[in-house]
């Protein structure tokens, strides 16, 4: 296959299916459980993690570019970033998905926006531990978190959420971001987070 189509559909999946639009996909798909009441509440969870977190990015980008910034801060590529730079955005994503989740929790919202705002804030929060130490796919963890989410709650067309993080994992292995071992352990960690938190809030 022609390099330069591989790399670009790869290019376009990074985009598309960034962390945000992981969780606008998860969101809109358990907004079809009669559990998750008015579509209210979708609007309010796509604005706390599609909206905000997208509105986030070039703040960060803002504080970490200068006149000369070292190899670290490097911001080039917003889905592969040099360390420090990568390490901002997970904290400032988990610092979002905090505040998200304690807003939604003190709101009583429904149940499967409350597993969904767990998971999201659970997985975040690993990968911000994790990162410090071997670069693991905040890509991947996003599509299998979302995919988890979706298979485990019966969401219509739920069978073909499996290929939501393997596509993932194609784009971010293709683009060089990321090994194999980084994006497959990524795809297991969201989904198994998502696992977890079900029991925890259902």
């Amino acid at each position: 296959m022609n390099r330069l189509p591989t790399t670009g559909l790869a290019k376009a999946i990074s985009h598309l299916v960034n962390p945000a639009g992981a969780a606008a996909i998860a969101l809109c798909g358990l907004s079809r459980d009669p559990a998750a009441g008015p579509v209210a509440w979708l609007i309010l969870c796509l604005g706390l993690y599609v909206a905000i977190p997208l509105a986030a990015i070039p703040l960060v980008r803002h504080r970490l570019t200068g006149p000369d910034p070292g190899p670290e801060r490097r911001f080039t590529d917003i889905y592969d970033p040099a360390p420090e730079a990568r390490q901002l955005l997970l904290t400032a994503g988990v610092s979002i998905y905090g505040l998200s989740a304690g807003l939604l929790w003190a709101l009583e919202a429904p149940a499967p926006y409350l597993w969904a705002a767990t998971t999201f804030l659970c997985a975040a929060t690993v990968v911000w531990g994790v990162n410090r130490l071997w670069k693991i796919s905040i890509h991947t963890t996003g599509a299998g978190g979302a995919a988890g989410l979706l298979m485990i709650s019966g969401a219509p067309g739920w069978p073909l959420a499996i290929g939501l993080p393997l596509t993932v994992a194609w784009a971010r292995w293709v683009r060089g971001a990321h090994n194999a071992a980084q994006v497959v352990s990524g795809a297991l960690l969201g989904a198994l987070v998502a696992f977890g938190c079900q029991v925890l809030t259902r």
